[in-house]
């Protein structure tokens, strides 16, 4: 089963729930629509620069879309990774 991307289905989310349209968005915010599409349906990552002008636009703290961004990379390498890690890396202490 894939891994739920918070990003994506938050922005997909928001898109469809707000009362203008995608194109109407892309202009307000400067992201091209073909990026906007692309982030909503998870095929591209958010960046900081969309970050601060998707929070910009809906009103929303600076950093909230990377943070779900973030949250999504950090499951997703765990998933990946995390028992050779713990395999390979020791604690300090």
């Amino acid at each position: 089963m894939p891994l739920p991307n918070a990003f994506a289905e938050t922005l997909r989310e928001t898109l469809e729930e707000w009362p203008v349209n995608q194109k109407e968005v892309s202009q307000a915010t400067g992201i091209p629509v073909a990026r906007l599409s692309e982030m909503k349906s998870g095929k591209r990552r958010c960046t900081p620069e969309y970050d601060l002008r998707l929070s910009r636009y809906f009103s929303m703290e600076p950093g909230f879309w990377m943070r779900l961004q973030l949250h999504y990379e950090m499951q997703r390498a765990g998933l990946e990774f995390g028992k050779l890690i713990e395999s390979e890396v020791k604690p300090a202490a």
